[in-house]
């Protein structure tokens, strides 16, 4: 991307190397299991900025990579659907981050492995820099790969750009709790949004009580029980569409970056919130985060 082109996303956060393994049959702990491992480009951030590169968004993306052969492969990947990566930032000694999962072969999560220390070495300057050569209009999205310290910084020095923060994990969804009520848009799952809301009884509860801790609006991932959401004073949900799901691994990402490219179309949370979900539906669908079909016009045939 030239730089005379103003992005419309600015990405902070996760892109890396995703190696899935999937069982052949139902995975049995403590045995060796027969199956197949693939390995993608991946990362929160970097799945965001792919999925609204497809569909068609100026965007720019900051991480941070190794100088190896998984860095190469990452920044190709980027550059293949017209990603600006001339502001990530290379460490000379530490391996890019992986994420390692074993699924079941009906693609639910067994588990995963986020071998990702670098992330903890994104210089806190690389913000500052960032900021300055963004223009006031464009939106910024940052994934909690990013440390405490660096959210912070970002939420403080914004300015008047709209903010959407996605929580990547239990573990560490409570790196954007100390700066939650600058947070314009947050997507997590029912775990992530128990941990920041500290309510691990009552799930129902959790959007009312994001809400008063400041969180301007935002989305709950609850797998096949749909979405809940809150905007202002409002809170409603929405269904799950039925779908066959080959593999879960990026679903909530998809999401995310179909309903930002919804809300960039309309400014309408509730009409966005009905993109995401189809996005959700394509990658729950497909064996990649961020399937190669996805487009303006295939996301527009699968509104629901």
């Amino acid at each position: 991307m030239s730089h005379d082109i103003s992005p419309r996303f600015f990405v902070f956060g996760g892109a890396h190397m995703d190696q899935i393994g999937r069982s052949t049959k139902r995975f049995e702990p403590g045995q060796s299991n027969p199956g197949a491992l693939t390995r993608n480009p991946g990362g929160v951030a970097g799945n965001i900025a792919r999925g609204l590169a497809k569909l068609d968004w100026p965007v720019m993306l900051s991480t941070i990579l190794g100088d190896d052969a998984d860095g190469a492969f990452v920044r190709s990947s980027l550059q293949s659907v017209d990603i600006d990566i001339s502001l990530i930032w290379t460490h000379p000694d530490k391996p890019t981050a992986t994420y390692t999962a074993l699924e079941e072969p009906n693609g639910a999560l067994i588990g995963g492995l986020a071998a990702m220390q670098i992330y903890d070495h994104y210089p806190l300057s690389q913000i500052e820099a960032c900021l300055q050569v963004l223009p006031a209009d464009c939106q910024i999205v940052a994934d909690t790969n990013l440390s405490q310290e660096a959210l912070v910084a970002l939420a403080k020095d914004k300015g008047a750009r709209s903010l959407a923060v996605c929580a990547v994990s239990g573990p560490k969804a409570n790196r954007v709790a100390a700066c939650l009520d600058q947070v314009d848009l947050l997507f997590c799952n029912d775990a992530e949004a128990a941990i920041l809301a500290e309510e691990y009884a009552d799930l129902d509860a959790l959007p009312a009580i994001l809400q008063d801790l400041g969180v301007k609006a935002g989305v709950i991932t609850r797998g096949s029980k749909g979405i809940s959401i809150w905007q202002g004073h409002e809170i409603w949900a929405l269904p799950a569409p039925p779908v066959r799901v080959r593999s879960t691994n990026g679903a909530g990402d998809c999401l995310a970056a179909c309903l930002l490219h919804g809300l960039a179309l309309s400014g309408d949370l509730r009409q966005a919130a009905r993109y995401g979900l189809a996005g959700a539906s394509l990658a729950l669908m497909s064996e990649q985060a961020i399937p190669d079909m996805l487009s303006r016009a295939m996301l527009d045939n699968c509104l629901v």
